[in-house]
């Protein structure tokens, strides 16, 4: 053998050991390159085109921390539309999906093809460059609050953040009407919050500023709230008159559970805070075309928004859709953006932690 075809051979060689090491790096195009030419394509010769690359990929994966009573059905309203591709997910909150979706990146695997997560994760997966830009028209109408400039996150829905009080537990006269209405030493005891919601102080905190925001949560925290792991759960126990309030719920629960008979009521402090589900591409996806095709839909306004807000109540980041719980919309929202957030998420987790003795 020439010393030219040793060369050849030891290379070629060395390449399929990295290959095999790192198999990301053996993907010749990213996802968001693979869709890039599809960018000016419009209507129904951009659906028809990236529906013939997505019959050849088959099905599409959704990493999701929507409820799963909820999840299950988009799915299968996705499936009616696109019959050739089959939705499969897997379901957890907003850390167990990035905890997921990042350890399978670290092992240079990749099964998502859509990931549906809120504003702290997003930004970390984007800072991790995991995620692709995708630009696409269907995000047009979409209010610039619930999206990025470049294509690397669009919501697709909101939850509207809303005191829930149980009506036999606090007398709606005397309910709180205002965040400065809960600092009252009468509610002592007497409502709950959750351990994991940094993010929502941190945009009050950015909102208010830090002196006046930490003045205020340090003596919400001397009234002893309940910490509760989850707002459903929250929301089932205002419901059942076990906890009498809760300032921070999804507010599409109370409302829910109202439906059903129980007695709860809802109300909106200001500023309303918006905490959005964000839609986002993995850089390394197989199934791109299906991806994208799923994204355009779930963000139309006869697609999964529409869907999700007459069936759910789940307030669609668009606005002139029939909704649930119209009393949920109003004009001007407090968003929690990854870009905002993001940065600072360290340092707003370990100040609530502190405040709230959280960890202790």
């Amino acid at each position: 053998m020439g010393k030219k075809k040793i060369v050849l051979t030891l290379s070629l060689l060395a390449a399929s050991v990295v290959a095999l090491a790192f198999p990301t790096l053996g993907l010749a195009q990213t996802a968001g390159s693979v869709l890039k030419p599809f960018e000016g394509l419009k209507g129904k010769e951009r659906e028809q085109r990236l529906s013939e690359g997505a019959k050849k990929e088959g099905k599409v994966v959704v990493y999701s921390f929507t409820a799963v009573d909820q999840l299950t059905p988009l799915l299968g309203e996705f499936h009616k539309r696109y019959p050739f591709i089959k939705p499969e997910h897997y379901r957890a909150n907003a850390t167990g999906v990035f905890n997921k979706f990042a350890t399978e990146a670290r092992a240079g695997q990749t099964f998502a093809d859509v990931i549906d997560i809120s504003a702290g994760e997003a930004h970390t997966l984007l800072q991790s460059a995991l995620i692709d830009s995708y630009l696409t028209p269907a995000r047009e109408g979409i209010p610039k609050d619930f999206m990025d400039a470049k294509g690397f996150w669009t919501a697709h829905y909101h939850f509207v953040l809303a005191l829930g009080f149980n009506t036999k537990q606090v007398n709606p006269a005397e309910a709180p009407k205002t965040y400065d209405d809960l600092v009252n030493p009468k509610w002592k005891g007497r409502f709950s919050l959750d351990p994991a919601d940094q993010d929502l102080f941190g945009a009050l905190l950015l909102h208010w500023g830090r002196e006046k925001a930490l003045g205020y949560f340090r003596s919400l925290a001397k009234l002893e709230p309940r910490m509760v792991t989850g707002h459903t759960q929250q929301a089932n126990l205002v419901g059942a008159g076990e906890i009498h309030m809760a300032p921070w719920l999804y507010g599409y629960r109370p409302l829910q559970l109202k439906d059903e008979g129980a007695p709860v009521e809802t109300r909106l402090f200001d500023p309303v805070l918006s905490n959005p589900a964000y839609l986002l591409l993995p850089k390394n996806s197989s199934r791109p075309h299906a991806a994208a095709l799923f994204i355009d839909w779930a963000i139309a306004p006869d697609g999964g928004m529409k869907f999700f807000a007459e069936k759910f109540g789940r307030t669609p980041t668009r606005t002139g859709l029939k909704e649930r719980f119209p009393l949920l919309r109003v004009d001007k929202y407090l968003v929690v953006k990854p870009e905002i957030v993001g940065p600072n998420f360290k340092e707003f987790t370990k100040l609530y932690n502190e405040i709230f003795g959280i960890g202790k």
